[in-house]
C-alpha cells in the first residue's frame, strides 16, 4: 500500500510539474504581444550537428505584432531585413534587391525560430522543467519539448519575468539540434522611433507579393474538390500526424491538388499531391522534394532530414 500512495504522489507531482511547465510555454506566447523589447540576436543553423551558418541581429518586437529583425553580420547578409506592421510584411534581400510582401497569417509567426505550440501540441509533446538559467544578463525558466518518446523537439529560456522567449533551439527528429538563437543584450519597454515597423521597398526593387492564405477544410472534402483520394505516406517522422481539418486546394499550372500538412505540435511539413501530369520544370524543384508514384506526382516541403524524406517516400510506393 504504500508502495502505491508513493507511486501516485510522484505519479501527480510529474504532471503538476508538465502543467507547469506548459503554463510557462504558454505565457511566453501571450509574452510576444504583450512585452516590447529591442536586443541584439544570435541565431546559429546546424546541419547533422555541425554549424553551417550564423547570423546576428537585432530585434525589435513592439505589442500587437509589430517587429522588426534586420541582420547585423555576415557582410553578406548585413541588410537584410523582416518588418511587420501588424498586418502586412515586408522581407527584403538587398543583395538580391528583392522584397515580398505578405499579409499577416494567424498561424506563421514573424521568425521561424520562434515556437508557439498551436492545436493538438499537449497531446503530442511532453513538457519538462529543466530548472533555472541565464541568458543576456536575465534569468530564466528552462523547459524542454519532447516526444513522447523522449525525443527533445525544442527547448526553450524563458524569461523569468516577462516570459519573453529569450533562447529557443530546435531539434530534428533524429534529435540533433538544428538551430540556436538567443540574445546576447536585451532591453524591455524601449522607445521606438517613428516609423521603425513600416518599410517601403527602394526604388527599382523586385516586389513579390505573396498570394492570400487559403481556406482550409476537412479532408474529405478537399478530396471532394479535386476528385482523388489523399495518399497519406504509410511512415511519418515521429510525432508528426496529418492535420485532416487543415487541408487545402491549391491550383498549380492549372491543376487542383491537395495540400495536406503534417505536425508533431511544433515543427511542420506540407505534402502536395497532383496528377502526373504536374510533373513541374527543374528549377522550381529546389523548392522541395519531387517525385510520381503510381499515378500521382508529389512535392514535398519542409526541414525534414534527408533521411526522413527517404522514408516517407519508401512508403508510398515510390
Amino acid at each position: 500500500m504504500i508502495g502505491l500512495i508513493a507511486a501516485v504522489t510522484l505519479a501527480v507531482a510529474a504532471q503538476a510539474d508538465e502543467d507547469w511547465a506548459w503554463r510557462v510555454v504558454e505565457r511566453s506566447v501571450e509574452a510576444v504581444q504583450q512585452e516590447a523589447h529591442e536586443g541584439y540576436r544570435d541565431v546559429v543553423l546546424f546541419r547533422n550537428g555541425e554549424k553551417v551558418a550564423g547570423f546576428h541581429q537585432k530585434v525589435s518586437r513592439d505589442r500587437g505584432r509589430r517587429e522588426r529583425v534586420v541582420v547585423v553580420q555576415p557582410p553578406n547578409h548585413r541588410g537584410r531585413l523582416e518588418v511587420c506592421d501588424g498586418t502586412t510584411r515586408w522581407e527584403y534581400y538587398p543583395r538580391a534587391n528583392q522584397v515580398i510582401i505578405s499579409k499577416v497569417r494567424t498561424r506563421r509567426p514573424l521568425e521561424a525560430e520562434e515556437v508557439q505550440p498551436h492545436s493538438g501540441a499537449r497531446a503530442r509533446l511532453h513538457a519538462k522543467y529543466l530548472g533555472d538559467g541565464q541568458i543576456a544578463n536575465r534569468d530564466a525558466h528552462i523547459i524542454e519539448l519532447a516526444s513522447h518518446a523522449g525525443r527533445p523537439v525544442s527547448k526553450l529560456w524563458v524569461d523569468r519575468e516577462k516570459f519573453v522567449q529569450l533562447k529557443v533551439q530546435r531539434f530534428c527528429p533524429r534529435g540533433s539540434i538544428t538551430q540556436s538563437a538567443y540574445f546576447t543584450r536585451i532591453t524591455y519597454d524601449p522607445q521606438f522611433p517613428p516609423g521603425l515597423f513600416s518599410f517601403t521597398p527602394p526604388a527599382g526593387c523586385k516586389i513579390v507579393r505573396v498570394p492570400p492564405e487559403l481556406p482550409r477544410m476537412v479532408l474529405a472534402e478537399a478530396e471532394r474538390r479535386v476528385g482523388f483520394k489523399a495518399k497519406v505516406p504509410a511512415y511519418l517522422p515521429q510525432g508528426f500526424v496529418l492535420e485532416r481539418d487543415s487541408v487545402a486546394v491549391p491550383r498549380m499550372r492549372k491543376h487542383l491538388v491537395l495540400w495536406l500538412p503534417f505536425s508533431n505540435g511544433i515543427d511542420r511539413f506540407s505534402l502536395f499531391q497532383g496528377p502526373r501530369a504536374l510533373a513541374i520544370g527543374q528549377g522550381q524543384k529546389k523548392r522541395g522534394e519531387c517525385w510520381t508514384a503510381g499515378e500521382f506526382y508529389f512535392v514535398l516541403m519542409g526541414s525534414l532530414p534527408v533521411e526522413e524524406v527517404r522514408k516517407i517516400k519508401v512508403s508510398m510506393g515510390e
